[in-house]
This record gives structure tokens, C-alpha cells and sequence, in this order.
């Protein structure tokens, strides 16, 4: 049987049912091969626009197929294609769906995981290979190969002028795309300007007595070790440029490399003489044998984040992974360099290991599976140094040939343009640990910081030294910046932050208030998650704000310094989709795709109690009742849930008439009506757990986001247009409020009511006046495609948006 739909491409055409014989399902697969080739052949779409069509066609099939989670399909895809040892962890699938590139066998591991759920969610067995059914997909690859390989030889043809390069760059670039121009004016921003970011300046300096070629904090800061070129491992008081202990010794020849594991009990050093020593730091003693194998000289060595594994590398181009624990060797080399291999660096999470040399190339590995998990990245020349960003969103490569460039890592390809500026090999990178800064350092003898979201330079070069410059690190808190040279100098800059502002009625304050007074917002320096941040909420008092990402992860931050209160804290095992401080704001709930609702203290950022569990889908809404009593939360099922948080119990069944898609909840402002959202909007009475009157009806689309006017004398609701009721007579109060162009995920009013701020997939987000039904000064913009959320401070004097680009905006309102 043959039924007709709408392909991922806009055109009808027929598609087998499954179940259809194969002849037939063979014959339109042919069909559609045949097309795609000749859509591929044709150059419909450059690299770029192939990629988004099939992530959204991949987003499509995910939705067909019952929506599951990224967990659900990992797990899904390692139990049915177990013999193939398939690796298809969440962030690689959320980089598909986000528009990035994957080889073939994960993009068909990814697939045929989907397509083993029928329409209706049930499992079924997948499509085997060599079925039509996957032939599109293999044709939708095809293409995409093809145009990567023509983009990548654009970008190799020789131009006088070296514009084309910069074209083809400029297609590719992630992090430092500039928006076409809309014919409106931006709101202002201080983003770019110099004094919102630190100034790195030079603190003081000892003389280590011979060229150092590698240094490394330990992580809580106490000590810098230090490699040289007669083979000593010394380590040093960073502060009062003090020895500690007698230097390490057991090297016949030069130390190139330096590294401290996570916990700080082991310190790593490789060698010319082909050995790599585990010393214990504190007692200067070794840690078990040397590991050899190499045979040549080792320049680089690295600990996974958990301590596990150890990579190394050197001039017999493999790179070799080791258990620190035993010494013992962790299968085969990695061996697909054809030189010598000089840099290695794990990932944040520990997902890729990067490794890069001679070749010229930069090589990414599953240290899992020690396969590759990408193609190499070509940097094009000899490349000395990789490091990632602290939230793995970004990988920096810096070579012989005086550049450093920035990958994305998930994606495998260029994020932006190279960074120039130096004038020889640069030999050393690293990244501040809160990702604002990067650091290069090289033959010119300087030392550059960058500002790795826009490319640009942070500040004049940091000069002084008289040697190449070999070595760069920061100290775990971000304060100092060590930097070595061939002469044998370190030197010690810190981080400073600019001073707050001399006088109320100084000319910067008067022009935020005039601005914010004619109508627009000021943009503050975002907040960086670790990955997508998925949601946002500030504590009662003002004085936190919480923010989510899609790794599972918390962070809270001091709203005003923009910094971090404490460290981040892995919340959950997926998505955070919904949170919320209770109103006394000694609690926080967070509430996950991984189907669980926790409770945490603020203060100790401890968990209180075990997960609330009795959902059976991804949690999408939670939220406080006004006395703090109860706490309501709603999964991707509609199942409504309200929870006693005495004894942590639901309180009766679900609420009844449950509808797909619970996307949001609200309680009023005196608690005595509950809202929530769906395929329409209801109203229930918490006491009674009864439904108050019809459902309120009018969206042509999911209510994906709701809230309640402070006064509670409206309630607004939205999909792609929003809408404003009257909660006690449950009437539309006036026509739909138009202006948004895509659905609407974030709503909040302001704390006097007088502001109603909505944000759509868009990345915009329209400020209202609820009284007038006008909006209010011109749409603010985000960077990215979709806010998740958006909320008021609770002085109503900031906007905090949650978005995709993995950042939380910050704009100043001054309420009305």
C-alpha cells in the first residue's frame, strides 16, 4: 500500500507504508533516490542550507514517531545495534538536530533508532540496511558530503584578493554571524564596549633559570609546575614565587609537557626521552612506573575530566591512551595523524578527545571507542596547541602558521574566521575558566587575549617577555594568567574587572536612563551556560538568578555582578525544561525530560530529598503555589500533577481530561485558580482539584505559554499570537495581541503589571502594554533562534531571557 505525504523537500510524492511489499517500496525508493542525486547534482542548497533541511526533516521524524527524548534514543540505538557499537550520545543528536554535520553511520544509527517507533509511539523493529525506506536519507548524506568537499575546495582555491575565503568563512561561521540588517533600530547594547569585560594586566614575574616549554596549575590553584628543556619538573608558590620542595627529576632529556589530574593527587609530565612520569606532588615522589611505548619523544600528555584516562602524544604520530590508575595501556594507538602529533585535549564532558600536530590537521576521537568521531578539521598547517572552551562549545587550534582558528567540535566544522594578529608561530592557547577569554602566546613574544564569541582582540597585546613564548594557563578561579618563555621568565597577569561607575549623575547613568525612557532596552553582557540554556528564574529576593542548560546542569549567579555564586551543579540527566524558587525562596525546583521533579537548597545548592517521580513523560512546568504549600508540574502528556511539599506526596489522582502537550502552569496570585496549557488553556480550582468552566478555546495551535497578571485580573496565553482573559468570567478580553511571526515559548508580566514580555522561537521578544494592547518601544532581539523563557526581576528593573545560543540575555527595563 502507497499513501501520500508532504516530504521533508515541500513536494508530495508517494511514500511506502510500512508493512508494503518491498517491491514496491523498492520502486519508490528508486524514485526518490533518483531525485535527491539529481537535487545533489544540481547544487540545490549550499552545505549549510542541506544541513538544516535535514536536521528539520530529522526533527520532523523525531515528532512523527512519539517525540522520544535524546536518553531514550541513545538507549534505544545501543540496544537494537549493539554488534555495531554504536555511540550516538545526546550532544551528538542535538547537534544533528541543530543543523550539524554527522558522518553516515550515525546519521543511519539515528534514523533507523527513529524510525523503530511506529506513529504512535510503539516500538517496532527498524528498517534494516539496504531498505528503500533509508534511502532518502542516504541520498540527503550523499548531497551534503559532496557540497562539504566542493565548499572545502572554494576555500582551498587560491584568490588574489582573499575574499572568496573570507566568503566561504564568513558562510560557515557559528558563533560570530552578523545579523542582516532589519531597518530597525537595535536596542542599545554594552556588550562590545571595553569596560564591560576584565582588563588583564601584568602582576609580577620570577625567573625559572632555564626555557620553559609547558606549565600547569594544580586545581585548587596552590601550585604551578613547571617544565624545561634540561627535563625538570619544578613546582612553584604562584604567589610568593617560591620553590616548593627540591624539582622533579627522572627525565633523561627536555620535559615538554605538564599536567595535574582533576583531583590534584597525580602530576603528569612527558619527555624527549619517550617516557611519560606520574609523580605524587606532595611527597615528590613517582606514582607507579613510567609509561612507555611511544619510543620516540612525548610532547603532550592530558587527564580525562574524571580522572580515568590518560592521553599522550608524540613524534611517532599516534596518540596513546592509558588508565593512570595501573599504567596499563588502553588498546590500540590512535593512529590516523601521518606526523608527529604535539597537542591533545579532552572535552569538558569527556565525550571527544582532540588531538593535532604536523599534519596539520586537527583529529577528534571517541575516547570510548577510540574511534574518530568526526573528519579531521584542517587548520593548514603545522598545529601546536587545542584547547576547549570550559562549556566544549568551542575547540581553539593555533599553529605555525601565526593564526588560531575556532572549531565547533560537535559539528566538525569552523566556528568564524581564524583569529590573526600574531606575527609568528603561536605555540600556546587556553581558555579562562569561565570561557570569556582566550589566550595565545607564541614566537612574537606576545601574548593575546580574544574574546572567543566575537573574534575580536580583549585588550592590547600583553608584552615583556623576551623569549618565544612557549606556555600559557589560567589558575582555576580565572584570577591569573601564567605565561612563559624560552629565556625562562614566568610571568603572572591577573584578571580586573572595572570599577562601578563614580556617580549617580555620571554621563553613562543619565544615557541608560534617557535611552530606557525613549523606549528601548539596554542589553547587558550575557550569562554563559554550559550548553542551550533551557531555563531561567530569579529567587524572591532578587538576589540569585538560577539558570538551566540541556546537559541537566544549575548555576546560580549574583544577577548584578554577573557572577558565579558557588559551582554549577548537575541537577539532572537531561534537559532542564522548567524551574522555579518556591516563595520564601528556600527552595528550588527543577523539572526535567529525564521525567523527574528535585527540590534543592539554594543556599547549600544540596538536594533535598529524593526526585518527586510519577511521571511518565518529559516534565516540562512547574511552579509554587503563592503560600508555598503546593507545587504543580506537567509532563509532555498533559499529566497535571500537584504535590504536597510536606510530605513530597501527590495529592490526589492527575487532574482529569488530560490533553497532549502540557506546556505550561500557573498558579494566581491568591492561589485559588490553577491554569494550564495545552492543546487549549483550562482553569481549575487547586482545593477541589475540579475544572472551573470551559476550557478557554480560541488558539488555532499548543498554548505553549501562559501567566497571570500580578493583580490576577488577567491571564495571558499564547501559540503564536497572544491572547488576554478574564480569569473570572473566562471571556477573551479584546482581539488577539499580533506581532509574533513563530510560537511563543516565553511569557511573564512585570511585578507592576504594566509590562508583558513575550518571546517566541523566533528570538525575538515583544514587550506590551497590557491596558493599551500596544507594544512598547521596538522587539528585542537575541542571538539565537528560540527562547526557552523569559522573566522579571522582582523589582522589575531586568528582563532575563533563556536561549539556544547557550546564553542568558540580560535587559535593563526599569519596569514601566
Amino acid at each position: 500500500m502507497l499513501i501520500a505525504v508532504r516530504g521533508c523537500s515541500g513536494k508530495f510524492g508517494v511514500v511506502p507504508r510500512r508493512g508494503s511489499s518491498v517491491a514496491s517500496r523498492r520502486a519508490v525508493g528508486v524514485a526518490g533516490m533518483a531525485e535527491q542525486s539529481e537535487a545533489a547534482a544540481g547544487g540545490v542548497g549550499t552545505y549549510e542550507e542541506l544541513l538544516q533541511e535535514q536536521a528539520q526533516c530529522l526533527t520532523r521524524l523525531k515528532v512523527q514517531r512519539g517525540n522520544p527524548s535524546l536518553r531514550v534514543i541513545e538507549a534505544r540505538a545501543k540496544k537494537l545495534f549493539a554488534d555495531e557499537k554504536v555511540s550516538l550520545p545526546p550532544a551528538t543528536q542535538s547537534a544533528a538536530f541543530g543543523g550539524g554535520y554527522l558522518g553516515q553511520d550515525k546519521l543511519m544509527w539515528l534514523v533507523r533508532a527513529l524510525l523503530s517507533w511506529d506513529r504512535f509511539g510503539r516500538e517496532c523493529d527498524p528498517p534494516a540496511y539496504g531498505d528503500p525506506e533509508l534511502d532518502e536519507w542516504y541520498d540527503r548524506w550523499t548531497g551534503i558530503a559532496t557540497a562539504k568537499q566542493a565548499r572545502r575546495r572554494r576555500a582551498a582555491a587560491p584568490s588574489s584578493s582573499g575574499s572568496d575565503l573570507q566568503s566561504v568563512e564568513g558562510e560557515v561561521s557559528l558563533a560570530r554571524s552578523v545579523p542582516e540588517p532589519t531597518g530597525k533600530e537595535p536596542a542599545v547594547s554594552v556588550l562590545d564596549s571595553p569596560d564591560a569585560w576584565p582588563h588583564v594586566k601584568y602582576r609580577s614575574s620570577f625567573d625559572h633559570g632555564t626555557a620553559v616549554l609547558a606549565a600547569a596549575f594544580s586545581p585548587d590553584g596552590r601550585i604551578l609546575a613547571i617544565a624545561d628543556r634540561v627535563g625538570l619538573v619544578r613546582l612553584w608558590d604562584p604567589f610568593t614565587h617560591q620553590p616548593i620542595g627540591d624539582p622533579v627529576t627522572g627525565h633523561a632529556r627536555r620535559a615538554y609537557a605538564v599536567a595535574f589530574s582533576p583531583d590534584g593527587r597525580v602530576l603528569a609530565s612527558a619527555s624527549a626521552d619517550g617516557t611519560v612520569l606520574l609523580w605524587d606532588p606532595v611527597r615528590h615522589r613517582p606514582v607507579g612506573a613510567p609509561l612507555t611505548g611511544h619510543g620516540m619523544a612525548v610532547l603532550a600528555v592530558a587527564f580525562s575530566p574524571d580522572g580515568r584516562l590518560l592521553a599522550t602524544a608524540g613524534r611517532d604520530a599516534t596518540v596513546r591512551l592509558w588508565y593512570p590508575s595501573t599504567g596499563r595501556l588502553v588498546g590500540e594507538p590512535l593512529a590516523e595523524h601521518t606526523n608527529t602529533v604535539s597537542a591533545v585535549a579532552f572535552s569538558p564532558d569527556g565525550r571527544l578527545l582532540a588531538s593535532a600536530g604536523d599534519d596539520g590537521t586537527v583529529r577528534l576521537w571517541d575516547p570510548a571507542t577510540r574511534r574518530p568521531a568526526n573528519g579531521p578539521l584542517e587548520h593548514g598547517n603545522t598545529v601546536n596547541a587545542v584547547a576547549f572552551s570550559p562549556d566544549g562549545r568551542l575547540l581553539a587550534s593555533a599553529g605555525d602558521d601565526g593564526t588560531v582558528r575556532l572549531w565547533d567540535p560537535v559539528a566538525g566544522r569552523p566556528a568564524g574566521a581564524p583569529l590573526t594578529g600574531h606575527t609568528g608561530t603561536v605555540f600556546a592557547a587556553a581558555f579562562s575558566p569561565d570561557g570569556r577569554l582566550l589566550a595565545t602566546a607564541g614566537r612574537d613574544r606576545t601574548v593575546r587575549l580574544w574574546d572567543p564569541v566575537t573574534g575580536q582582540p580583549a585588550g592590547a597585546p600583553l608584552t615583556g617577555h623576551t623569549g618565544t613564548v612557549f606556555a600559557a594557563a589560567f589558575s582555576p578561579d580565572g584570577r591569573l594568567l601564567a605565561t612563559a618563555d624560552r629565556a625562562g621568565t614566568v610571568r603572572l597577569s591577573e584578571q580586573v574587572w572595572p570599577q562601578p561607575l563614580p556617580s549617580p549623575n555620571s554621563l553613562a547613568r543619565r544615557a541608560v536612563l534617557h535611552t530606557v525612557r525613549q523606549g528601548l532596552r539596554v542589553m547587558l553582557p550575557a550569562l554563559r551556560t554550559r550548553s542551550q540554556a533551557s531555563a531561567v528564574a530569579f529567587s524572591p529576593d532578587g538576589r540569585l538568578l538560577a539558570t538551566a542548560d540541556r546537559t541537566g546542569g544549575v548555576r546560580l549567579w549574583d544577577p548584578a555582578t554577573r557572577q558565579l555564586v558557588g559551582g554549577p551543579f548537575t541537577a539532572h540527566a537531561d534537559v532542564v525544561r522548567g524551574m522555579a524558587f518556591s516563595p520564601d525562596g528556600c527552595l528550588l525546583a527543577t523539572a526535567s525530560v529525564d521525567r523527574s521533579v528535585r527540590l534543592w537548597d539554594p543556599a547549600t545548592r544540596q538536594l533535598i530529598g529524593e526526585p518527586l517521580t510519577g511521571h511518565t513523560k518529559e516534565v516540562f512546568a512547574v511552579a509554587f503555589s503563592p503560600d508555598g504549600r503546593l507545587l504543580v508540574t506537567a509532563d509532555d502528556t498533559g499529566t497535571v500533577l500537584l504535590w504536597d511539599l510536606t510530605t513530597r506526596q501527590p495529592v490526589g489522582e492527575p487532574l482529569a481530561e488530560r490533553t497532549p502537550v502540557a506546556g505550561a502552569v500557573a498558579f494566581s496570585p491568591d492561589g485559588r485558580l490553577l491554569a494550564t496549557a495545552g492543546l487549549t488553556a483550562r482553569l481549575w480550582d487547586p482545593a477541589t482539584r475540579q475544572s472551573v468552566g470551559e476550557p478557554l478555546t480560541g488558539h488555532t495551535g499548543p498554548v505553549r505559554a501562559m501567566a497571570f497578571s500580578p493583580d490576577g485580573r488577567l491571564l495571558a496565553t499564547a501559540d503564536t499570537k497572544v491572547r488576554l482573559w478574564d480569569p473570572a468570567t473566562r471571556q477573551p478580553v479584546g482581539e488577539p495581541l499580533t506581532g509574533h511571526t513563530d510560537v511563543v515559548y516565553g511569557m511573564a508580566f512585570s511585578p507592576d503589571g504594566r509590562l508583558l514580555a513575550t518571546a517566541d522561537r523566533t528570538g525575538t521578544v515583544v514587550l506590551w502594554d497590557p491596558a493599551t494592547r500596544r507594544v512598547v518601544g521596538e522587539p528585542l532581539t537575541h542571538r539565537a533562534d528560540l527562547i526557552f523563557a523569559v522573566e522579571f526581576s522582582p523589582d522589575g528593573t531586568v528582563l532575563a531571557t533563556a536561549s539556544t545560543d547557550g546564553t542568558v540575555q540580560m535587559w535593563v527595563t526599569l519596569g514601566s
